[in-house]
């Protein structure tokens, strides 16, 4: 079964294992996402970052929008912007 969005557990890793009698790093095993969807996801939310940024948004408004912090939306959008190979320049 595939998850097209991933959700934010109801508990620790800790509290998983010891409730199904499991170590924590089992639990970390099959709750973790492959490499490969935590590579397009990453690049998703960086697009994401950049496009809204760039359409003349806030960094308050850009971070409400991705329902993340204003930090994480603004270190994504200079991920972008280094991947792109420009440099960062504040407005």
């Amino acid at each position: 079964m595939i998850i097209q969005k991933r959700m934010k557990r109801p508990m620790t890793q800790k509290e998983m294992a010891e409730k199904f009698g499991v170590s924590i790093s089992t639990v970390k095993n099959y709750i973790s996402l492959p490499r490969e969807d935590y590579l397009k996801e990453a690049e998703e939310k960086r697009l994401i970052a950049f496009n809204l940024r760039s359409s003349g948004l806030k960094w308050k408004e850009v971070a409400e929008r991705m329902n993340t912090t204003e930090y994480s939306a603004i270190a994504y959008y200079r991920r972008y912007l280094s991947l792109q190979n420009k440099q960062y320049k504040p407005r």
